[in-house]
């Protein structure tokens, strides 16, 4: 049983707390090794205060022994696994640079608040969006996992038609409001 209580989850969610960045640097972590494993399989997942879901078609039994190794490496030898190129982040960050940008331009006097110029921006702003992405992920939303932090267990469901696992972790220094 986690010791994060409901509560507690949702407002780390919202605030993006120390369990949920930890579990989202796992979960991204565990991606990675699955995909290396099982490169024809195509996953993605989603950080929770309690743990991540792991979409994609794979074995039960794959599941845990690629979340163990996958912790293991980020408190050791490769924390730069909690870092993805293709995660959320990255498409927000993009779509809030692009949708300021384009606001900033258009807001201007003429001759620069034209439509060339709004494209400019926009295109600028997601040629920097990817990088910036990247910091904005090692940095804001994914965290090392600390000591306390376990796996507990690994569920196998369907979610919305497709095979999901929920991936159970318990982090008792992470498990405060503003932890």
């Amino acid at each position: 049983m986690s010791s994060i209580n409901p509560v507690v989850q949702v407002a780390q969610q919202m605030l993006l707390g120390g369990a949920v960045k930890q579990n989202h640097a796992l979960e991204h972590a565990t991606i990675v090794l699955l995909s290396r494993k099982l490169p024809e399989v195509r996953f993605s997942g989603i950080s929770f205060a309690a743990g991540f879901f792991v979409f994609g078609d794979v074995p039960t039994e794959a599941i845990l022994p690629a979340a163990q190794e996958a912790l293991q490496l980020l408190r050791t030898t490769e924390p730069e696994l909690a870092v993805h190129e293709r995660c959320g982040t990255n498409l927000a960050v993009a779509g809030l640079l692009t949708g300021l940008s384009s606001m900033a331009v258009a807001k201007l006097r003429r001759p620069y608040s034209t439509p060339n110029n709004v494209i400019l921006a926009s295109t600028a702003a997601l040629v920097l969006a990817r990088p910036l992405g990247l910091v904005v992920q090692r940095y804001v939303t994914t965290q090392t996992p600390n000591a306390s932090m376990r796996i507990l267990d690994v569920k196998p469901m369907t979610v919305m038609g497709s095979p999901a696992h929920f991936v159970s972790t318990d982090n008792p220094d992470a498990a405060g409001l503003f932890a």
